[in-house]
């Protein structure tokens, strides 16, 4: 299985005519990316859009896992579709095993239901980490809800179990 974590931006404002992390986004996003280290999760892998606010939040996550870069992805632009973000990750990904997505809204609810989830059945708030483990990334078959890792605690919130099948 391969572990997919999704991860929307911490919140942002438009400064200066263009859109960065408040003081407040990245400080939150602070601890719930230390409480994220601390579960020890293994990420090979750290992917963001290239909105500026998402590549902001991607790299503090990169600095609290230690980890040397962030891949800039033009499928995890809020307009691009899931079918080819799965495409772009399966090409880039080979046999990595713990991918963090840093996307928009938009994009990651449209990953969601193509990773066979229902609409909306997994809010995906600001600077919130999601773990969700798919079988493959061309085409998934079997998705399994992980758990969410909420910003306003730092902590775990919500533990998911069970097995969905992507038709």
């Amino acid at each position: 299985m391969i572990r997919l974590y999704l991860i929307r931006p911490a919140a942002d404002e438009k400064r200066h005519g263009a859109r960065s992390l408040t003081r407040r986004g990245r400080c939150r996003f602070r601890c719930v990316a230390r409480a994220f280290a601390e579960l020890e999760e293994p990420i090979d892998l750290i992917c963001a859009s290239p909105k500026r606010p998402a590549r902001q939040t991607a790299e503090i996550l990169a600095r609290s896992l230690d980890h040397d870069e962030v891949v800039v992805l033009e499928e995890l632009a809020p307009r691009a579709s899931a079918a080819s973000l799965l495409r772009a990750l399966a090409a880039r990904a080979g046999d990595l095993d713990g991918i963090a997505l840093v996307g928009h809204k938009r994009q990651l609810r449209g990953l969601l239901v193509a990773l066979g989830l229902r609409k909306r059945e997994l809010p995906l708030r600001r600077g919130a980490v999601l773990r969700i483990d798919v079988d493959t990334l061309a085409r998934p078959r079997a998705t399994v809800p992980r758990f969410r890792l909420c910003a306003s605690a730092g902590e775990l919130r919500d533990a998911f179990c069970g097995l969905r099948r992507v038709a």
